[in-house]
């Protein structure tokens, strides 16, 4: 089967779809740039952007060629198992649940990367709430300091904050 001309397509849909290639990077959230190299066929479009574009082109003729690209991205990326040569040029095929194995296998490496995401968030935060809270005590005192009314300077805590003398 004959590969389509990604830039091809992607102009077509463009052109049906009326929008410039700053407005066609806007809606597919890229940079003109990259739309500009996909036009030119320099680049194609990841999975994820042509199924965008598929959600905006009304259906037709370009919105065909669009469904046969996606179909065409897909077996690229992600490519159903076939028979490998082996050793002495034997065919094997895949054994049953390997490719489960593989998907638990990045299912783990991206449950961990959640994990470590997660992790750091919840630290930010809390670092976060803690600068709230001072800014917060901060405006506090100098409403107190503009009333006229004294502050009490609190003791200066042990922490990683160094302090700094005027």
């Amino acid at each position: 089967m004959e590969e389509m001309n990604a830039a091809k397509v992607v102009k077509k849909v463009r052109q049906r779809l009326e929008v410039s290639q700053e407005g066609l990077a806007r809606l597919l959230n890229a940079t003109k740039g990259a739309v500009q190299h996909w036009e030119r066929g320099r680049n194609r479009p990841d999975l994820a952007r042509l199924l965008a574009l598929r959600q905006l082109c009304p259906a037709g003729a370009e919105r065909k060629e669009l469904e046969t690209l996606i179909k065409e991205t897909q077996a690229h990326t992600a490519p159903l198992p076939t028979g490998q040569p082996g050793p002495g040029g034997k065919i094997t095929l895949p054994q049953p649940g390997e490719s489960l194995i593989l998907l638990r296998r990045d299912n783990n490496k991206l449950r961990k990367q959640v994990a470590k995401l997660e992790s750091t968030l919840k630290r930010r935060s809390e670092k976060l709430r803690i600068l709230e809270d001072l800014a917060t005590e901060l405006q506090r005192d100098m409403a107190k300091l503009r009333a006229g009314q004294s502050v009490a300077v609190p003791e200066p805590a042990s922490s990683s904050v160094p302090q700094t003398s005027e």
